[in-house]
């Protein structure tokens, strides 16, 4: 029986020159089959596959994976060879063409994956003398480049050692998220905002543009300027309840979005789903969320951080102990994730000192003032909600003193009692909603801490 497969010939025969590398694949994987299973090929397989195996080292040399240079240095550029092109080809084939992955597995029965082991990739090389056998070996070392570099990962034990791409390669060469799945433990936040509505003094607002260039520019910065590569960034953002702290956050992946032409996506991490009262647990979700993280356009926002990173302690019992050393793995982890990070909180003294340093970037986010207040009134009230004349929004931002978070409650909830009376929104309105935000907490509140709008209050009557 003959298999048949596509002839190529020519460069534009295939839509691209990554195409060229599939279609080379897709052949290397028809020999190994008409191999295991006794079958012959066409009579013109020989001439076809030597024909694509010229174009594609043409389009190799004429630049075909050069995309790599917005990621990796030079230098690792330079080191790489024709055998690391293969090996790094036949580790992205299974994402680039899913179709490929079955093929693999079934060449692999005994190791149960898509990944090519290092016995196919021999095979699919040709390699038979020991030295060729050998230079594999050695280009497939932690400190070889292209594993060192993380566009290769080795994966298992020896013999049944295998090869996946890292998600930097996936990201350059294919322009995609290694993964599809949302990552565990986290919740995506699809709330998007602008600068104009991110209500903060101009010092702060400048930090945390900075962040976004951070963001943008730190694998060019390395690349072109030869700059210590610094995973992340990481941000602390501290500053009391309602302050923009979270909403800074959707910002900026709104903002990155914009200025890189690409999706950011804004993950929040959800406590429940990390913590865990079991040894070891907490560390190994943390490490699920943060790998499956890698590579993506994404940013991880974790509120309350001080119950996550608290301060270490003396150590007394076992629980200490762990308690402890819970705390320095996940310092330590945060440091190595590659993606940016945001952790908030409400009581920056709370937070284990020996994480500031660790932070790219640390801001205080201020209590709204009067004038501070009155842009968030004028922001955060519905932009096509008719507003009553006597409705004075500098006023009103002087009358009382919430948090912008608080703000955002009362205007959504003055909007909802105007329209619900088919009216303006207009002072009684207002009033109401601060007064059912003030009273939110426990303790005895006085109308006189609304100032004028408490003549509007009817339930002080």
């Amino acid at each position: 029986m003959n298999v048949e497969t596509p002839p190529v010939t020519s460069v534009d025969a295939i839509s691209s020159s990554m195409d060229l590398e599939w279609a080379r694949v897709h052949d290397m994987l028809s020999l190994a089959e008409a191999l295991r299973t006794g079958t012959s090929l066409d009579d013109e397989f020989s001439n076809r596959f030597a024909a694509l195996s010229s174009c594609v080292s043409d389009a190799r040399a004429a630049g075909s994976w050069q995309g790599l240079s917005a990621m990796i240095s030079g230098d690792v550029l330079e080191q790489l060879t024709p055998q690391d092109i293969d090996l790094m080809a036949l580790a992205l084939a299974p994402v680039a063409r899913p179709a490929f992955a079955p093929r693999i597995q079934s060449l692999q029965p005994e190791l149960g994956t898509p990944w090519p082991g290092l016995a196919l990739v021999q095979e699919l090389l040709m390699l038979e003398t020991s030295d060729e056998i050998a230079a594999l070996i050695a280009r497939l070392t932690p400190t070889a480049p292209m594993v060192a570099s993380g566009l290769l990962k080795v994966e298992g034990n020896t013999p049944a050692q295998t090869l996946r791409p890292g998600p930097v390669l996936i990201r350059t060469l294919l322009g995609r998220d290694p993964e599809l799945s949302p990552p565990p433990g986290a919740s995506l936040s699809t709330a998007r905002g602008t600068w104009d509505q991110l209500v903060l003094p101009e010092p702060i607002l400048r930090q945390l543009r900075e962040f976004g260039a951070w963001v943008e520019h730190r694998h060019a910065l390395t690349r072109d300027w030869g700059a210590r590569a610094v995973h992340g960034p990481l941000a602390l953002f501290s500053g009391a309840s309602g302050t923009g702290k979270s909403f800074a956050a959707t910002v900026l992946a709104t903002e990155l979005t914009v200025r890189t032409g690409t999706p950011w996506a804004l993950y929040s991490l959800d406590l429940g789903r990390i913590m865990s009262k079991y040894v070891g647990e907490t560390e190994k979700n943390l490490n699920a969320l943060l790998d499956s993280l890698e590579g993506r356009n994404a940013i991880l926002q974790i509120d309350e951080a001080d119950g996550l990173l608290g301060k270490r302690g003396e150590v007394s019992d076992a629980r200490d102990r762990y308690a402890n050393l819970e705390v320095s793995h996940m310092l330590a982890r945060f440091e190595r994730h590659s993606g940016p990070v945001i952790l908030t909180t409400n009581l920056r003294a709370n937070v284990d000192p020996a994480f500031l340093r660790r932070f790219q970037l640390v801001v205080d986010f201020p209590t709204p003032d009067d004038e501070a207040r009155t842009a968030l009134w004028r922001v955060l009230l519905p932009p096509q909600a008719p507003l009553a004349e006597r409705l004075d929004l500098e006023r009103l931002g002087a009358a009382a003193r919430l948090s912008g978070g608080a703000i955002a409650n009362a205007a959504t909830y003055a909007a909802m009692l105007a329209y619900a009376e088919k009216g303006d929104i207009d002072l009684p309105h207002i009033a109401r909603a601060i007064w059912a935000e003030l009273t939110k907490d426990t303790r005895q509140v006085r109308p006189s801490e609304i100032g004028y709008l408490s003549e509007y209050l009817e339930v002080t009557r």
